[in-house]
Formats: structure tokens, C-alpha cells, sequence
């Protein structure tokens, strides 16, 4: 009998969260034969009048009024690089939120990765019942979540899911979110993976790193050419992030660090505005 596919979930907040930190062990399980699925949840056009956060973005994107119509093409053209299948769950940014009162939740960038805030609870709600179906529909053997490096509100949303619906239940991976896990990015509030893990209540997660090719994540990101230039400020800005990462760990061509969770504790940066 064939080798028996094993299927990975791997849950990405952004449209290209999960291909800027796990694009060289998705190429590599997918050639080996795997089934593996790329589900992002912030993936839904601008409703109503930007906030002026959002008008900021729209601005350094320069992707016309409807930005993330040009992101879910980009993702498309990298799962069919990667040879995975993307799910787009339809979830609004953050910077496009707003509460009961029609206010925005996250009113600048430093609030932006400070932590998930409480007017925000419907939204992580949400979320966490989406990712019951998801995976429901999909029954993975193994999910992948972000550790929530960044602090950033969307990627504490997908933490605060999986640590619901899949702590106890599915076999469960942590990633590292590049570029967050150089230490350097964002500006406004830069940490190491190893704060990340502690604020994210991930304490005694064990590490395990994959040998990938360097090319490959390379060439993936250059498929979201809409983030490029914010992130890294050109490409050979990019390529130099990437070879500083293998660099770090010691890889010969590319490697990424997965953490597996041993003792969760509750997750850590819920304001109370």
C-alpha cells in the first residue's frame, strides 16, 4: 500500500502570515506527497467608511480602495506555488473594526500590536467558532497556529482560537511569524520568540527545527509584491531578512522553527479599552 497522506492546517491570520514563516516546510510536505491547507482568516474587502487607520494603510499599499482584493490574488497564485489550497474565511482587518458605537477599535499602529481589546471580544468569538467548522470540514491531522510574536490584534485573535478549539483535541504546531521573529519588526513594538511564547502563555513549548530550501521561501514572498515595500522597503531588502533568519539558525540553505505547546496558560494583553 502508498504512504497514507497526512493533512496539515495551517491557520494564518494575514494573506501571507503563514507563507512568509512556513513557505519552505509547505513546499516540502506537499512534494512529499502531503495534503496541506492554508486557511487565513483577515481576507474581507473595507465595509463603510475607513477608519483613519485603515486610510493609512490603504495609502502605503497603494492597491486602490479595495486592497485585499489584490491580497487574496496574490494568495491564490502562492498556494499554487507552494501546491497547497487556501481557504479565505472573510474576516475583517483590524484596522477596519469597529465597535458597538461605530468607533474604531484600533485607532493607530502602537494600539494595533498592543494586544487584543475587549471591544474586540465579538470578533475573537467569531473566529474561534469559524475554526470549529474549520476543522470540522477539513479534519486535519496536525494545525498550525502563529505563536503571536508581533502582539499584533489579528494574530492575537488566531491565537486565542486555537488555543480554544485545538489545545487537548488536534496535534498542534506552533510557528514563528517572520519577519516578527527577528526581534526588529514592528518598530512601534519589536520582541523576541521567546517573549512572544511567554505573553501568548506557550511556556515549556518544545522546539524543533525543519531543513528547508532558502529559495523557496524566497520566492513565495516575492509573490505578495502589496507587502513588500512596507515590511522590507525593496526586495533586496526581503532577501536580506530571509538570509539573516537562516543565518541565525545556522541553516545551510533555509530552516524555520516549530514549537510544540506543553503547558498553555491564558493568553496574556487584553485591554481593558
Amino acid at each position: 500500500m502508498g504512504k497514507v497522506a497526512t493533512r496539515h492546517l495551517f491557520l494564518s491570520p494575514h494573506l501571507d502570515d503563514a507563507p512568509f514563516s512556513c513557505a519552505g516546510l509547505i513546499r516540502k510536505l506537499t512534494s512529499g506527497g502531503d495534503d496541506v491547507i492554508i486557511s487565513t482568516f483577515i481576507t474581507a474587502d473595507a465595509t463603510g467608511a475607513l477608519t483613519p487607520l485603515a486610510r493609512r494603510f490603504h495609502g502605503v499599499w497603494n492597491r486602490g480602495d479595495r486592497p485585499y482584493a489584490v491580497r487574496r490574488k496574490e494568495d491564490l497564485r502562492v498556494a499554487e506555488f507552494l501546491g497547497a489550497r487556501c481557504r479565505h474565511e472573510g474576516f475583517l482587518d483590524a484596522i477596519y473594526r469597529k465597535d458597538d458605537n461605530g468607533e474604531p477599535i484600533y485607532s493607530d499602529i502602537p494600539e494595533l500590536f498592543a494586544g487584543l481589546k475587549l471591544a474586540d471580544q465579538k470578533h475573537v468569538e467569531a473566529a474561534t467558532a469559524r475554526l470549529g467548522q474549520i476543522i470540522a470540514e477539513e479534519r486535519p491531522d496536525i494545525v498550525y497556529a502563529p505563536i503571536g510574536i508581533s502582539r499584533h490584534a489579528d494574530h492575537l485573535m488566531v491565537v486565542a482560537a486555537a488555543k480554544d478549539v485545538c489545545l487537548g483535541r488536534q496535534t498542534l504546531r506552533l510557528y514563528e511569524e517572520f519577519p516578527y521573529l527577528l526581534g526588529e519588526f514592528p518598530a512601534e513594538h519589536p520582541i523576541t520568540v521567546e517573549r512572544g511564547l511567554e505573553l501568548s502563555g506557550w511556556q515549556q513549548a518544545v522546539p524543533e527545527f525543519i531543513d528547508v530550501e532558502l529559495a523557496a521561501r524566497i520566492y513565495a514572498a516575492r509573490l505578495y509584491p502589496s507587502q513588500i515595500s512596507e515590511i522590507f522597503g525593496n526586495d533586496a531588502g526581503l532577501v536580506e531578512a530571509m538570509r539573516r533568519h537562516a543565518e541565525r539558525y545556522e541553516a545551510r540553505s533555509g530552516r524555520e522553527r516549530l514549537w510544540t505547546p506543553r503547558h498553555p496558560v491564558p493568553l496574556e494583553g487584553i485591554a481593558d479599552a
